[in-house]
């Protein structure tokens, strides 16, 4: 369960900021008129993923128990490689803000927000169900209650921030959370091995901290620059 609620509050939390930040730039330019229609976008990305969700979990769970283990196997590889994809993402779009208000104008029409916004929960929503498939063998109701927890605080998180225009770190606490979903990730590719390939402990081990390690690397590579650069400067 509380994985669950860890990766629907994490990807919940983007998709919600993001579905913010369109509304927020939408004020700014004096086009409210269209604030509807990025909610009515939002709602529908979160019925059409909620409803492949469901379908894709009871159709995993009724497979037979070998094709059980090896599904989830392989939704564990590929959940890895969607976090590995997140990191690396991130390390070269830094800034969020300006990439998603660039999409939008005083002459944005009403369809081109309808599907940013749709696709804006979509894709948060897809990556959470294949997260989700990585645990066929859990209880489905405590992996539903643990995401739609998650799901409830990340919209409560973005709606202080937004409603009283608190000034928060973003990007530190996006940082936090990535930190703890490459943990996650290669937790789920140690465990994706050891599913597909006989290994034992110490393949999931080795997969493991490999993945970590490696994407740390890659996460924290500008951090680690900047913090040889000021202590170098400091000298």
């Amino acid at each position: 369960m509380f994985d669950s609620l860890f990766l629907s509050l994490r990807e919940g939390l983007e998709a919600a900021l993001i579905i913010g930040i369109i509304l927020a730039h939408l004020v700014r330019i004096e086009r409210k008129d269209l604030m509807k229609v990025v909610y009515i976008g939002a709602i529908l990305g979160f019925i059409v993923c909620a409803v492949v969700g469901v379908i894709g979990f009871n159709e995993a769970q009724g497979a037979e128990e070998g094709s059980e283990e090896i599904f989830e196997g392989i939704m564990m590889l590929l959940s890895a490689g969607l976090i590995a994809y997140f990191i690396l993402w991130l390390h070269r779009n830094q800034n969020n803000t300006s990439s998603v208000t660039g999409k939008i104008n005083k002459n944005t029409s009403a369809v081109s927000l309808l599907v940013l916004s749709f696709l804006s929960v979509f894709r948060e929503g897809t990556e959470l169900v294949i997260f989700n498939l990585t645990k066929i063998t859990e209880n489905a109701a405590m992996v539903a209650l643990g995401s739609v927890i998650g799901i409830l605080l990340a919209i409560i998180i973005a709606a202080v921030i937004f409603k009283a225009s608190i000034k928060l770190n973003l990007k530190l606490i996006f940082k936090f959370l990535g930190i703890v979903l490459i943990f996650v990730g290669g937790e789920m590719f140690g465990e994706g091995l050891v599913k597909l390939f006989e290994g034992g402990e110490a393949l999931e081990m080795t997969g493991m901290i490999t993945f970590i390690v490696l994407s740390l690397i890659v996460f924290l590579k500008q951090d680690i620059q900047l913090l040889i650069k000021n202590e170098a400067v400091q000298k």
